[in-house]
């Protein structure tokens, strides 16, 4: 990839060096509209970035979305960084990655405050009647794509069935299987000799040191370190993360439900922003206004650090075979434990036979017919106001 640019001298456009009032209005415009999830956000950004503003090239663009790729966290909001650092240095890129995200979090922030005191709505119940077995199918079609790009050997294979086993029958913490098959796999591609490399160490270190702090601090800390683990571990996007909070936020301290959970997701899909807001709804949930601040701070906080502070170095771990070796292991873990996210938050949405329906049409819809995620999306949000606004007549 090219190397980036200082932060000192923006990249000149067409003969011009953009100006801040162009940076931000285009990405708080994104903001409000970048709804559909990742692919629809990103396909946003290349039509206005490369196609209409000629802010970058098509190979430019390309090469950025290959390492935001590599991120754990929501890629579309890294590559909203990345440009805004590329036009404007490093506080162009915290503007554009806040401007990504403030709009669709305080939307989240006021669904959650509605949800919180009117959830028990007849008309709310009808509506998300339809919506979390859609958000279900969504979630398993997702995770049949993830499936496909990640295990690419027997080996890989073995370590999806392995986290599976380990999660949902013994009951080991995820994190530590998440550890646990990077380094596995780099034991079976590269031999003991090399098994321990650094980005395994520099990660281990501070996940142990956050465990401590956690159990010493709760509240607030506890909180903290939940949505941190979860920005830092979501290969795979905000799939990986319902994971997370799953395990963390309603098995572990019982701040929500799985249904409540499943319910933050549904509206995270009528939300612009990145699909993990949702964290903000569960941050909502658990500790009010605070919550949710604390959520949706440390949740997408790893996300500027590496793109900001470590960019150099991330991006020369494309060419680090033990790091890519690590990284394919736990991207395969990470598949397993989703599978046993998906099996545990079914029962909440799977209730009678016409949500099992609404389940299986989305996931064929998305599957088999290819249909935009976004659009199903929309649809499904649009069939479940109707079926509410229907049910409210009789």
């Amino acid at each position: 990839m090219d190397p980036i640019p200082p932060a000192e001298a923006p990249l000149e456009v067409e003969g011009r060096v953009l100006s801040w009032r162009e940076v931000f209005l285009y990405f708080l415009m994104l903001g409000f509209i970048n709804v559909g999830g990742p692919v629809a956000q990103i396909t946003m950004m290349f039509n206005q970035m490369v196609e209409r503003r000629r802010w970058l090239s098509k190979d430019r663009f390309v090469k950025i979305m290959a390492f935001c790729h590599m991120l754990p966290g929501p890629e579309a909001l890294q590559i909203a960084i990345y440009v805004g650092y590329l036009k404007r240095g490093w506080l162009g890129g915290i503007v554009a990655g806040l401007t990504f995200v403030l709009p669709g979090a305080a939307i989240m922030v006021a669904l959650s405050w509605l949800y919180v005191t009117y959830g028990n709505l007849p008309q709310v119940n009808d509506a998300l009647y339809i919506l979390k077995p859609a958000v279900l199918g969504i979630i398993a079609a997702g995770l049949i794509k993830l499936g496909r790009a990640t295990i690419k050997s027997a080996a890989l294979a073995a370590l999806l069935a392995a986290a599976f086993v380990g999660v949902r029958f013994i009951g080991v913490d995820f994190l530590i299987i998440l550890l646990a098959a990077g380094l596995l796999h780099v034991i079976w591609r590269e031999g003991r000799a090399r098994a321990a490399p650094p980005p395994a160490i520099a990660v281990a270190l501070p996940l142990m040191l956050g465990g401590i702090l956690s159990a010493v601090y709760p509240d607030w800390l506890q909180m903290a370190w939940l949505f941190l683990k979860t920005g830092l571990f979501s290969f795979g996007g905000a799939y990986a993360s319902i994971a997370f909070l799953q395990r963390g936020a309603v098995d572990e301290f019982g701040w929500l439900t799985a249904g409540q959970l499943l319910d933050g997701v549904a509206l995270s899909v009528a939300t612009p922003g990145p699909f993990m807001l949702f964290t903000t709804f569960v941050g909502f949930i658990a500790g009010g206004l605070p919550g949710a601040i604390i959520a949706t701070f440390f949740v997408f906080l790893p996300s500027f650090v590496f793109v900001l502070a470590g960019a150099r170095y991330v991006e020369s771990l494309h060419d680090n075979r033990i790091a890519q070796t690590f990284l394919a292991g736990v991207s395969a873990a990470v598949v397993g434990v989703i599978l046993v996210v998906s099996l545990d938050l079914a029962p909440a949405a799977l209730v009678d036979a016409p949500s099992v329906v609404i389940a299986a049409a989305v996931f064929a819809a998305i599957t088999v017919r290819k249909a935009d995620v976004a659009l199903v999306a929309v649809g499904a949000m649009a069939a479940g106001i109707a079926y509410a606004g229907l049910r409210m007549l009789r």
